[in-house]
């Protein structure tokens, strides 16, 4: 059951944007709806505001390096989930912008090509916010759990014991 809660957690943004480019070729809805041209520029300035948040929230991350919850992070294999979840969400930002570029020059072509494209950008578009959640949500966490271990007092109390360690990894292994 834990491997399927981990495999769950892993693809659950991807499989959500499948679901919703599958309902919408179900529907018939595609690039020919009204306004589709604001849709494509919204998701443009979307994806590059979420890029840059993910570039600064690194940048945090990085300043923060010695704190006992982030070197502990570093410490397990956890590690290399959190660089595919940042990796996964910045490199889907990137695809997004150059899908909605793309895509503002074939939508003025009828052809499938132009149809098979629209539902790819729907997949990546969709499978784009949750993986954006899932970090950000992980990020956050990280950075609340270091800001209040700063507050407490200097004593043997305040350092991270092996039941917190154990719950952080449970955190970042499980679905949100």
């Amino acid at each position: 059951m834990e491997r399927f809660v981990i495999f769950f957690h892993k693809t659950y943004p991807f499989f959500i944007g499948c679901l919703v480019s599958g309902i919408l070729f179900w529907l018939n809805i595609d690039y020919r709806i009204p306004n589709f041209e604001k849709v494509l520029d919204n998701a443009t300035i979307f994806s590059s505001i979420v890029v840059g948040f993910l570039g600064a929230l690194l940048g945090i991350l990085v300043s923060i390096k010695d704190a006992e919850i982030v070197a502990t992070i570093f410490e397990t294999e956890e590690k290399h989930t959190l660089k595919s979840y940042f990796n996964e969400t910045f490199l889907l930002g990137i695809i997004v912008v150059l899908f909605s570029s793309l895509m503002q020059v074939l939508r003025s072509y009828e052809n499938s090509t132009t149809l098979i494209m629209f539902h790819l950008w729907v997949l990546i578009s969709i499978w784009f916010i949750p993986s954006t959640y899932r970090i950000v949500n992980i990020l956050m966490s990280v950075f609340f759990k270091v800001n209040n271990s700063k507050s407490r007092p200097e004593d043997d109390d305040s350092k991270l014991t092996e039941t917190d360690s154990k719950e952080i990894k449970s955190f970042l292994s499980k679905p949100r």
